[in-house]
């Protein structure tokens, strides 16, 4: 979690924007703005994971395949990692888990997803179905737990003046979020959707992401369309 406001953020947007602050912009309300900082915070953990990655060590189910869901982890997008098994209090680390290749296991050990044991050896994630994963053997013990590091989209603001959830140094990339937000909605009129493309170009930038329709060619001029 950051310690700056989502008012904070706002602010420099509608200045930059040239709109009133403090909650007395009008082309650009407070709600909206509200309801576009929550879209930046989930926009930037799914355009970059790691940049809210969680931990957690929850009880495994039956079988070899786990799911974020089945293990309580509802807020997940993915998997990071499975670093080690866990006692049933969570508070000593046992075995290391290592990642491997499910298609070695089908065609080397078909038989896998029937072996059980007291711990993991080995965990698989597959693209294709990236809220799940496999471990074997499976854990016989029903209080069996597993280290998690997993992506987790964001806890929204509930007002403009709550904490974000994501570390300052994402703040102008939320803020360039708001300023594509800001003139999308007014795309209609004169560069407003030039000007919109290229706060979402910076946007990108910030995250290290190329941005695939990045209106204006390079960073000068998209600062220059924004009046930075």
């Amino acid at each position: 979690m950051g310690t700056l406001t989502g008012m904070n953020i706002a602010d420099r947007a509608w200045t930059k924007a040239n709109e009133a602050t403090a909650g007395a912009a009008t082309r650009w309300t407070s709600a909206e703005a509200l309801m576009w900082l929550n879209d930046a915070q989930r926009a930037i953990v799914v355009q970059l994971p790691r940049a809210n990655t969680v931990r957690a060590t929850p009880t495994v189910v039956a079988g070899t395949r786990q799911t974020l869901a089945g293990l309580g982890l509802t807020t997940g997008i993915g998997i990071s990692d499975i670093s080690a098994n866990y006692n049933a209090a969570g508070t000593v680390r046992g075995r290391a888990i290592v990642k491997s290749e499910k298609s070695y296991f089908d065609d080397a050990l078909p038989g896998w997803h029937a072996e059980t044991a007291t711990e993991a050896k080995h965990w698989f994630y597959d693209d294709t179905d990236p809220l799940a994963f496999y471990i074997w053997p499976a854990i016989t013990s029903a209080a069996g737990k597993l280290e998690i590091l997993y992506p987790a989209l964001p806890t929204d603001l509930a007002t403009i003046s709550s904490t974000i959830s994501l570390g300052d140094e994402y703040a102008e990339a939320m803020q360039m979020y708001l300023l594509y937000s800001f003139f999308s909605k007014d795309a209609t009129y004169a560069k407003g959707a030039q000007t919109a493309a290229s706060a979402y170009g910076m946007f990108q930038g910030l995250l290290g992401i190329r941005g695939q329709n990045l209106a204006g060619g390079d960073k000068a001029t998209d600062a220059k369309a924004l009046g930075a």
